[in-house]
């Protein structure tokens, strides 16, 4: 509102004795438009994360619908050559820019990436993979929205800690491991890891690699010389519970779905695959 002087308030208005100035035509040409926002709910509700944290209670995570910049990201060489094209996108739809994507529990991450993928492109989406009967080649079509959350269940005998931490008594060797929930960054050194002994054709060591970021302590003992001589004799009876126990424990997207194979008949579900088509749809 704009403010009245005294002359305003007068009968007979004291004209003003300097002429007005030009009338300005004045244009806006920006486009205003307001990228739309969607919520994705997080499997782990919150939990398992501090008091500190942004996503400490909350059930779900705002981000932007995908825009031109954000394909930009996508087809950048340089990300992609990187393999950091993924998570450039992903920090650049959050909201929340206090939020890291390193600090996002693994099975986060992964309901974020879906969400990005429906905003962006939508739920439908259609890839080549392969039967697990016959290892037949076919064109399959998955619809998104359809995935489920898996949460939290400690089956019996995992005891979950005050700090968030799930002690397992294993089954052959009889140590008991005190585990821990993945984020973005074990995940992210994981996959480096793996990427490495590749390029340098050292031994891969996959399973070893895991479990030693999986494993917090053994039978009290945090160091990483008990850690790893645990590793050197444990018995693969041992290694597959801890990774089954890990798999009940962590909130996560479901990502399988029914499937029927063309070739074959075979009909149970398949993993919805995290390839390239999967945010380069038609590439």
């Amino acid at each position: 509102m704009s403010r009245r002087n005294n002359q305003d308030r007068v009968s007979t208005p004291v004209p003003d004795a300097s002429p007005p100035p030009p009338a300005v035509e004045q244009q806006d040409n920006t486009f205003s438009f307001v990228v739309p926002t969607e919520f994705v709910e997080l499997p782990s509700g919150g939990s398992f994360y501090p008091e500190d944290h942004p996503l400490h209670g909350k059930t779900s995570i705002e981000i932007k619908h995908m825009t031109a910049k954000e394909e930009d990201i996508l087809t950048s060489e340089s990300l992609l050559r990187k393999g950091i094209a993924i998570e450039r996108l992903l920090q650049s739809l959050m909201v929340d820019k206090g939020i890291k994507l390193d600090d996002l529990l693994v099975g986060d991450k992964n309901a974020l990436i879906v969400g990005a993928r429906i905003t962006g492109y939508g739920a439908d989406y259609r890839t080549s993979v392969s039967c697990p009967s016959c290892r037949a080649a076919q064109e399959a079509e998955f619809d998104l929205l359809e995935l489920e959350t898996s949460k939290c269940d400690p089956p019996e005998g995992v005891e979950r800690s005050a700090e968030d931490t799930f002690f397992v008594a294993l089954p052959h060797s009889g140590a008991t491991v005190e585990l821990q929930l993945l984020t973005g960054h074990e995940e992210r050194q994981y996959l480096s890891n793996n990427t490495r002994k590749r390029k340098k054709k050292l031994r891969e060591s996959s399973t070893t690699d895991l479990l030693k970021l999986l494993i917090l302590s053994v039978d009290g003992y945090d160091d990483m010389e008990s850690i790893n001589n645990l590793l050197e004799v444990l018995p693969v009876r041992d290694s597959v519970h801890i990774r089954r126990v890990y798999e009940q424990i962590s909130p996560d997207v479901d990502l399988n779905q029914d499937f029927e194979c063309q070739s074959c008949g075979y009909e149970g579900s398949i993993g919805v695959p995290l390839n390239a088509d999967f945010f380069w749809p038609g590439r």
